[in-house]
């Protein structure tokens, strides 16, 4: 004991000389031995095998390590040892240990400087299972899995690889992982190794595999390359699989996608044309049914409306709507007998019905159809009910019958003072809505005269009705004033008819010849007059009418009312305004003009007849009293323009009755006429000088006879001062003073 204690000290006291040995003796497992004995261990050694300093000093090293040095290098000269230590407790430690043998005082010393490595050696023991359950587990999946350097030696290939290639089972092929992949994908995969990166180390392909007996197969590849630390790779794995079966079905699919895709580009393209025109047919009704000039609204089972189109929307305000929709719930629907409940309950469409809606702003009175609107399940629940307006039906009736007003005042022509005063009469009456009768001869012009009223007035949009009270039977005049219903009486159309009353409301109805109009039907007329409300014929519904009445007579009304064949109550209705028409023998200077005017319009027809008249033929129809008037001189005209011949008009041309009336009158030895046959337009001209020439003398008389007192003169004249200045100016009066 003395001599290992003296040992002891001695070693302490050599490597206390050494600085290295100081640092090593604090930071590693440290011990000393002399003929396998341990003359010095460290703290650090002592504290991780469990001993205390005394059990181990002079302890045997086959002690505690029962296996020996190990040697990790293989080096000849290398003293790097792999060392099981077993501790105080039995468990085991190892160390990686590095060995110096020296002498110290002629003593071998052995130096051992170790450092614990059994978790290192744990991990490895640990890994090595892992490779080894790894392994199992790739030879047991069907995918054929292959692991290679980067050089493409093979490294490991698991059963199925073995199987797939025909390789004997067990045994790592010797040779280049690539010899298998066919020469023209070879090229292919190469460049795809090459390409990934330590970023990107995920290998994915599909390529053809050469198998043992010579059969081509195509196969799917996934797998990754695999780097060190430096950043480089060293090897790849891969998993694999036969696709050929896939690869075929694909190829037979891709085959059939084209095919499918041809197919589908040209139906697509039918589609498409027929997309193209389905749309534009869409946009087209869309565009009709917004723009329509009837109202179209979609209405459901309980009568709300769901979609109005623009004429509807624009021209009832939401207050309207609101009152038509609770009418169409409270009064038509619960009502079963009628046209919209029998279309929403029992699919039954209707065509030009009546409908009257009662608003704040008076009643809405319209035709109206429908249709029903089906679902998939055959149930209707909505409606298509077409608006039109009973007035726009009416006006659109009248223009296609012929009753409408097509003159106007610019179509009167004149020249008379009379006639002028009478149209100036016409025109400020026509801004009114007073009745008017118009009286006056056949053929003055009396309805041209209506229409020109009518047409001047605020109801020119509303239609012009015309109605000869004298053409109309006398059992037949009230239904064609009034209307009927349906089943009012034998003959009796389905459906009923309207009166002109109806036909006429928001605009005018002209009664011609009125003194012709039946006692009884005057009563009709008059009550009409009064209360502005119509019955139909065998009906009891109230229609309001907004209808301004204009009457024409040839006879003299109130000598009828002396007689007893017109009430008086009733003159006095119509007689608001009175308008009487002169004759045209009473404004001769018109006849000229109208004769012109009548050979123009007949021109058109006839191919210019005329070019010239012969003045006695003129003298002849300017003396003529024209008892059929305006309509017996457009009826000569007529005649002329079918009988003349080398375009001149001449005595052997006219009607007998015009020569024979005034034969003697105008006799060839009585007048005197120009030699030559002259224009229309001459002869107007020769007339229009020859009256400004008197005028110019008559102004000049009385200017003389005044004194050259311009207001006096204009005031005798009937004239303003404007007026006959410009008058005197015209005939330059102040030269001839």
């Amino acid at each position: 004991m003395a001599t290992e204690s003296i040992d002891e000290v001695y070693i302490q006291e050599w490597l206390s000389q050494s600085e290295i040995f100081k640092i090593l003796d604090e930071k590693m497992l440290f011990f000393a031995l002399h003929e396998n004995q341990f003359v010095y261990v460290n703290a650090c050694f002592k504290e991780n095998t469990g001993y205390v300093k005394n059990e181990l000093i002079g302890k045997n090293i086959d002690d505690i390590i029962k296996d020996g040095f190990k040697r990790i290098r293989k080096e000849r000269d290398s003293n790097y040892y792999k060392v099981k230590v077993y501790k105080k407790d039995g468990q085991s430690i190892w160390l990686d240990a590095c060995i110096k043998n020296l002498k110290v005082k002629e003593k071998e010393i052995m130096l051992v400087v170790a450092c614990n490595g059994t978790e290192y050696m744990e991990m490895k023991e640990r890994l090595k299972m892992q490779e080894e359950e790894y392994a199992d587990i790739l030879n047991t999946q069907t995918e054929i899995i292959v692991r290679s350097t980067m050089d493409h030696k093979y490294i490991f290939v698991n059963d199925a690889y073995c199987r797939f290639f025909g390789i004997e089972k067990g045994k790592i092929p010797q040779g280049n992982t690539f010899s298998c992949v066919y020469k023209e994908d070879y090229l292919k995969v190469k460049n795809l190794l090459n390409s990934l990166t330590k970023e990107n180390s995920l290998l994915q392909s599909e390529f053809r595999v050469i198998k043992a007996d010579g059969t081509l197969v195509w196969t799917e590849w996934i797998g990754r390359v695999f780097y060190d630390q430096k950043g480089e790779a060293i090897a790849y794995q891969a998993i694999g699989r036969d696709i050929t079966k896939r690869k075929k079905a694909q190829d037979a699919l891709k085959k059939l996608q084209d095919e499918l895709e041809i197919t589908i580009e040209k139906r697509t393209e039918e589609l498409h044309k027929a997309n193209k025109e389905l749309t534009m047919v869409n946009s087209y009704m869309n565009s009709i049914l917004m723009n329509m000039s009837e109202g179209v609204a979609v209405i459901d089972e309980l009568g709300n409306f769901k979609n109005l189109n623009r004429k509807l929307d624009k021209e009832w305000s939401s207050h309207v709507v609101k009152e038509i929709e609770t009418y169409l719930k409270d009064i038509v629907l619960k009502k079963k007998n009628n046209d919209i409940h029998k279309m929403l309950k029992e699919k039954k469409s209707f065509y030009g019905s009546e409908l009257t809606i009662p608003t704040t702003k008076g009643n809405l009175q319209f035709f109206i159809s429908g249709d029903p609107i089906e679902d998939k399940e055959d149930v209707v629940n909505k409606g298509v009910i077409v608006y039109r307006p009973i007035a726009e039906v009416r006006d659109l009736v009248n223009r296609f019958s012929g009753a409408q007003a097509r003159f106007k005042f610019r179509d009167i022509i004149t020249k008379n003072k009379r006639m002028i005063k009478t149209v100036q009469i016409a025109t400020r009456a026509a801004l009114g809505d007073g009745n008017i009768l118009i009286q006056g001869e056949s053929g003055t012009g009396k309805e041209l005269f209506a229409q020109a009223i009518h047409n001047h007035s605020n109801r020119c949009k509303g239609p012009f009705v015309a109605v000869n009270c004298g053409a109309i039977p006398r059992d037949l005049l009230g239904s064609e004033l009034f209307g009927y219903v349906e089943g009012a009486f034998t003959g009796a159309k389905k459906g009923g008819k309207p009166g002109k009353f109806e036909l006429a409301s928001g605009g005018t109805l002209f009664l011609d010849e009125i003194g012709d109009m039946p006692y009884e039907q005057q009563v009709a007329l008059l009550r009409v007059i009064q209360e502005k409300r119509i019955v139909r014929i065998g009906g009891s519904e109230v229609i309001p009418i907004d209808v301004r009445i204009i009457c024409a007579t040839n006879k003299k009304l109130y000598e009828a009312i002396k007689d007893g064949s017109f009430r008086e109550d009733l003159y006095y209705r119509l007689n608001v305004i009175s308008i009487h028409i002169p004759p045209l023998r009473k404004r001769r200077e018109d006849i000229l003009l109208l004769l012109e005017y009548f050979i123009k319009k007949t021109d058109r027809s006839w191919d210019g007849f005329v070019k010239h008249i012969d003045p006695l033929a003129l003298e002849y129809l300017k003396k003529y009293n024209w008892h059929g008037n305006v309509r017996e001189l457009e009826n000569v005209v007529e005649r002329l323009a079918h009988i003349v011949q080398d375009e001149i008009i001449t005595i052997d041309y006219l009607p007998e009755n015009i020569i024979k009336t005034y034969a003697k009158e105008l006799g060839k030895e009585t007048i005197s006429v120009e030699k030559e046959a002259f224009t229309i337009k001459d002869i107007i001209e020769k007339e229009r000088m020859r009256k400004e020439i008197k005028e110019s003398d008559d102004i000049l008389k009385l200017l003389r006879a005044c004194n050259g007192n311009i207001s006096k003169t204009a005031k005798l004249m009937g004239i303003s001062r404007s007026t006959f200045y410009r008058k005197m100016k015209k005939y330059k009066i102040e030269e001839k003073l």
